[in-house]
């Protein structure tokens, strides 16, 4: 299999970041909408529509991203930010969860409305 690369406005180390913090940020996806809706939405770390911004510190990295949970067929229902902190061993905290927008699904999708 070939790889695929990074087309050039795309950095491959925040594709890396996403990767390995995608399932804290599902995480934190699953628990703001838990009492929402009753389906859990995701989100795509290779997919348009995410913001990263990373600090690098000598012992820590402060991770800021910005998703577009959706949920069928990649209908986006928010958008949010998270930072999160990870440590030199790897440990990652969350140190803040905000939504930021709410966005009106589909007649048919309204159902998933807690």
């Amino acid at each position: 299999m070939q790889p695929v690369y990074a087309q050039s406005n795309e950095d491959p180390l925040d594709r890396l970041v996403l990767t390995l913090l995608a399932p804290h940020i599902q995480e934190q996806i699953n628990r703001y909408y838990e009492n929402k809706l009753i389906v859990s939405p995701t989100f795509s770390p290779f997919l348009g529509g995410t913001d990263l911004k990373v600090k690098y510190y000598p012992s820590h990295i402060d991770v800021n991203v910005t998703v577009l949970p959706y949920i069928g067929p990649h209908l986006d229902v928010g958008m949010d930010s998270m930072n999160f902190r990870v440590d030199n061993t790897g440990a990652v905290k969350v140190l803040e969860y905000k939504h930021i927008r709410e966005y009106v699904l589909l007649p048919n999708w309204q159902y998933i409305h807690r």
